[in-house]
């Protein structure tokens, strides 16, 4: 079974050894700690609005770095004071809303009648990162880590797995919670909301990401960039202040429910159809998580996994003419999302496994094993095959200029070790930027094998500029 919404594996840093081992003569040690004990210190200790959090004002710039003039960009901002009084404006090309937040009172302010729920991981990656925390710490569940004798520490990650669909129509998904050798966040992520968090900076006695990463279907990365955190020292009162309050029928608010109530509502609506493939299961199973608006639209419709990842382009164009009847709350029209599991019997597509000619009943339920398109690996094993790596020249305008910092880019290794698509996510300035891709477009790296065979891998790197 393929899946395709990113499952990462990673863990904790620990204060307790429990065991130690000898490997070729030297010591490894390895730590295990409950999973809600790692949990709870990694909020402690990067969670912007968690506990002992100072107020702030907080810029953020989301793009998809693949094609930044896509639909998939917005501007964050916000005023945050404590958990009761807070201001959040958002800005995208089709939807804005400015919410406060004072008290036991709310005000928002919509322009657009969807709010998409790529844009709500991100708010809730920045400001929640752990939506559901109170059921990993249910989990009777440690993690271990281990420590090479360099120091360093190793990634870990804990994963539920249930099921998603009907009682005769189900499939298996995921809910993953990572962390990084220092025992901070890396990736949450579960059908309704995944996301990745990089390059934590220290703001206050906290350690905070300032980048964030999403790629809720394959080809499609989304980027949010913390372009500013200061301290609210002096916060402004206007900035809080309700005239009005906005009763909560008039909210716009999303709920999730079952595949059943989807289905329900979807009466009427033409049963998925399976195309020819040209390799891989022609029976078997195909999930996917969807999002509804207030009039019964699906908006939006991303894969979760799937026996033949091939066919779920054709669920998702099929997936967005649904027409729903509108789903209600207490009588309130409301944005419904729910994951949905398809059971699909198809073909081979003619000569998609053989040679013109060939073609027989037993073709049609042969398949062939295609290798993926690439592979993602974390930045640190990308390190590991590096073999030559040309300095970058540092800007002489730059350099004049006392122009400094890390220039975070995303690329492709190919088969050959070549570096290319090389993409920005985050610079501090177009020189440092200019010099620092094309440095890399002369690294030359080991090829990455998989079963044997070497294949693209997709990853990050970082270049750092750093006067003396």
């Amino acid at each position: 079974m393929m899946i395709t919404r990113r499952l990462q594996t990673c863990l904790v840093s620990a204060v307790l050894l429990l065991t130690v081992r000898v490997c070729f003569g030297q010591r490894v040690t390895e730590t295990s700690v409950p999973l809600g004990k790692a949990l709870d210190h990694a909020l402690e200790q990067s969670a912007l609005t968690g506990e002992n959090a100072k107020p702030f004002h907080l810029k953020v710039h989301l793009f998809e770095s693949t094609n930044p003039p896509s639909p998939y960009r917005a501007e964050l901002e916000e005023y945050w004071v404590s958990p009761q009084q807070w201001r959040r404006s958002i800005d995208t090309p089709e939807f804005k809303q400015t919410l406060i937040v004072n008290g036991d009172q709310i005000t928002e302010q919509n322009t657009g009648d969807y709010y998409p729920l790529w844009l709500k991981s991100f708010i809730t990656g920045i400001f929640d990162p752990v939506p559901n925390a109170d059921q990993w710490n249910k989990l009777d569940a440690k993690i271990s880590q281990i420590t090479l004798p360099s120091g360093q520490h190793s990634d870990a990650c804990a994963r539920m797995k249930f099921k998603v669909g009907t009682e005769t129509v189900n499939n298996d998904a995921f809910a993953n919670v990572c962390f990084d050798g220092a025992g901070l966040l890396k990736f949450v992520g579960s059908p309704s909301y995944s996301m990745e968090f990089h390059d934590y900076q220290r703001f206050g006695k906290k350690m905070v990401a300032r980048r964030y990463q999403d790629d809720p279907e394959p080809g499609t990365e989304l980027v949010a960039n913390v372009v500013l955190l200061e301290e609210l020292k002096k916060p402004d009162v206007t900035l809080f202040s309700i005239g009005q309050p906005t009763p909560p029928e008039q909210r716009l608010q999303s709920v999730v429910v079952s595949q059943a109530t989807i289905e329900q509502a979807a009466e009427g609506q033409p049963a998925l159809t399976w195309p020819p493939v040209q390799s891989g299961n022609t029976t078997g199973l195909l999930s996917m998580y969807v999002s509804v608006d207030r009039q019964g639209r699906v908006r939006e419709a991303y894969p979760l996994n799937s026996d033949n990842a091939g066919l779920q382009d054709a669920a998702r164009d099929q997936l967005l003419k649904w027409k729903l009847k509108p789903m209600a709350s207490k009588g309130v029209p409301v944005q419904a999302e729910a994951p949905l599991t398809f059971r699909f019997e198809t073909t081979l597509a003619i000569n998609a496994a053989q040679p013109t000619g060939q073609a027989n009943s037993t073709s049609a339920t042969a398949s062939v094993a295609v290798p993926p398109l690439a592979v993602r690996v974390s930045p640190g094993v990308l390190q590991g095959f590096l073999v030559d790596d040309p300095t970058p020249v540092y800007p002489p305008e730059a350099r004049q200029n006392h122009i400094q910092g890390k220039v975070v880019l995303a690329l492709t290794i190919d088969k050959a070790g070549t570096a290319k698509d090389i993409r920005v996510l985050t610079s501090p300035d177009q020189t440092l930027t200019d010099s620092a891709i094309a440095a890399v477009s002369r690294w030359r790296y080991r090829p990455y094998q998989l079963n044997g065979s070497p294949v693209d891998v997709q990853s990050t790197v970082e270049v750092n500029f750093k006067l003396p």
